[in-house]
């Protein structure tokens, strides 16, 4: 689809057709996956301090280590001369033992150096999966556990510590700023605050147009039209050109924002928590709104949320994430009506039913998300999980696929 990395500026009617065209292609002649992750890791750097630390430098026998110890105490007690008395026996002894054929009990030696210790946060620690053309992979878990940075660092807003990524069969990882630029018009990101991601300076018409200056969508005489065409198909009135973000409500200003990443014409767009700064009725809107331009534009959705609900709603298939890994992955029918892992158990069970009566079986975990800095050994979620084990204490459990793409990585279940 090089029409739309570099569009002509000259672009006519019939080109804007045959463009439209080729956005419209069915999914069955491109390729499978639109995008595909693997390993990937995002570190940051949290603390820098200098420390005192042992090193081992060099191994000898336990003999000579302890006779030479012993050496050491007959001096302070004793004179030179006592000290050698003593010590020769102990050097016989242990040449004798050596001199024997057995094998000497080596024992470390050690030196200590002053070196600059470094702590990092692995808010993303080894993720590996793939999104298809035209569906909406959701990704839910509790605040801290990675979903916002895994989003951000899959576009490259963030430069990964790890792994690998390939978005529309072109690896990204290592593209330098001035390639990547070229690819940003196919992928872009609606964030999870709709007051504080506009500037506010502004009018609502610059803000959804530059991009399409910077990339040259449209030729110049377009430019107004084009922007207000994006501003109607997000349920925006031509008026609002002119105005500026603090003029209008969360709603409307969440619309703006859609329309921001829509005007590029994008590919596959990563949705940070878009709804849930807004109120229900609001929320209802918006995302009918990203379904109706989902089924119109065949677009591709990483839509991250902690709300189950939602995620049910608009998702295809559904990613629970747990301190920077994926912990199960599988279709939305096999996550909400047949959860493996303990944890997906956990945050159904909290989703609200609308019926007084109906009490539920609430799973109250205990504890709070251990630090991403030292995660725990074994399984992560050991230290809260009911059918905790104890080989999910040293053991980390396989991510393994059990049918229908259905993943989990859980000790619960055969690991080969």
């Amino acid at each position: 689809m090089s029409e739309q990395l570099t569009p002509d500026t000259n672009i006519d009617a019939q080109s804007e057709a045959a463009a439209s065209q080729e956005f419209a292609r069915p999914v069955t002649e491109q390729r499978e996956n639109i995008l595909e992750v693997y390993d990937l890791k995002k570190y940051f750097l949290t603390k820098k301090e200098w420390k005192m630390k042992k090193f081992v430098v060099s191994a000898v026998p336990a003999e000579k280590a302890a006779s030479a110890a012993d050496d050491g105490n007959a001096r302070a007690a004793t004179s030179e001369n006592t000290d050698s008395a003593q010590s020769a026996p102990s050097e016989a002894a242990a040449e004798s033992t050596i001199a024997e054929g057995e094998q000497p009990v080596m024992k470390p030696k050690f030196k200590t150096q002053l070196v600059l210790d470094k702590t990092f946060v692995k808010a993303v620690n080894g993720v590996t999966f793939n999104v298809k053309y035209g569906e909406t992979l959701g990704i839910v878990g509790e605040s801290g556990c990675g979903k916002s940075t895994m989003g951000r660092s899959i576009l490259r807003l963030h430069d990964i510590s790890g792994g690998r990524i390939v978005f529309d069969g072109t690896d990204i990882t290592k593209l330098k700023a001035r390639e990547m630029r070229k690819l940003r018009t196919q992928m872009q990101i609606i964030f999870q605050d709709p007051y504080s991601s506009l500037p506010p300076r502004s009018p609502v018409g610059a803000i959804i147009g530059e991009a399409v200056k910077v990339h040259k969508i449209v030729p110049k005489s377009e430019y107004r039209s084009y922007v207000m065409e994006i501003m109607r198909k997000c349920g925006l009135q031509d008026f609002y050109f002119d105005r500026y973000p603090h003029e209008f409500s969360g709603g409307q200003r969440q619309r703006i924002c859609i329309a921001r990443a829509l005007a590029v014409k994008p590919k596959f767009i990563v949705c940070d928590e878009p709804v849930s700064a807004l109120d229900v009725s609001i929320q209802a809107q918006i995302i009918n709104l990203l379904k109706e331009l989902q089924r119109d534009l065949k677009l591709t959705y990483l839509f991250i949320s902690h709300d189950l609900s939602v995620v049910q709603h608009i998702s295809d298939r559904v990613g629970v994430m747990y301190l920077g890994n994926f912990v199960e992955l599988g279709n939305k029918n096999d996550i909400f009506g047949n959860p493996m892992h303990p944890y997906t158990h956990a945050l159904l069970s909290a989703v609200p039913v609308p019926d007084p009566h109906n009490k539920g079986n609430r799973i109250i975990l205990q504890g709070d998300i251990p630090s991403p800095a030292h995660p725990p050994k074994g399984c992560k979620f050991h230290t809260r999980c009911t059918k905790c084990m104890e080989v999910c204490k040293e053991v980390e459990p396989k991510f393994i696929d059990y049918g229908n793409g259905h993943m989990c990585a859980c000790h619960l279940y055969p690991q080969e």
